[in-house]
């Protein structure tokens, strides 16, 4: 693409990524990456967006996107458990792995309930972000991660009793 295109993309809709990464991100660094990023993938896909009402809802959805995988990588290498920081059961200690763990706990989960409880309690995302990103409701994130505590309280049980 031309520089004199790409200008124009620019000034038209530079402001537009920068403005919903920051409301992301909370840190103009970031989102001054942000924006390089975003706007490299508009000017890959810009001839392919046939309808020009189209473009800003592309723009806010690939920000949104990529504002969110940011905080999703962030969050996971900077508050990632240490396996020699986890105590374990003594009995479990040489029976079973902390992925096998997390393996038999999610075996019997739905998809749903599954993406509730990681983006809760992995990700640390309101329920509005989960919204976005499952199409799930408030009320039915609410009912899944209820559905999940009932059940980590029946594998708790079991395990309590053998």
């Amino acid at each position: 693409m031309d520089a004199a295109p790409a200008k124009e993309l620019y000034e038209k809709y530079g402001f537009l990524i920068y403005r919903t990464c920051v409301n992301i991100l909370h840190s103009e660094d970031d989102a001054k990456d942000a924006l390089q990023t975003v706007f490299l993938k508009l000017l890959e896909c810009h001839g392919s967006i046939r309808d020009p009402e189209r473009v800003v809802p592309w723009i806010f959805n690939a920000a949104k996107n990529h504002c969110f995988n940011l905080l999703r990588y962030q969050k996971k290498f900077n508050n990632a458990a240490k396996v020699q920081d986890i105590e374990y059961v003594d009995r479990f200690d040489e029976r079973i792995s902390d992925k096998e763990i997390i393996r038999l706990i999610f075996k019997n989960q739905g998809k749903k309930v599954r993406d509730a409880v990681y983006y809760t309690y992995i990700e640390d995302f309101d329920q509005r972000e989960i919204r976005t990103l499952t199409g799930q409701s408030p009320a039915t994130i609410r009912r899944n991660l209820h559905r999940f505590k009932k059940s980590i309280s029946s594998i708790k049980k079991k395990l309590l009793e053998s």
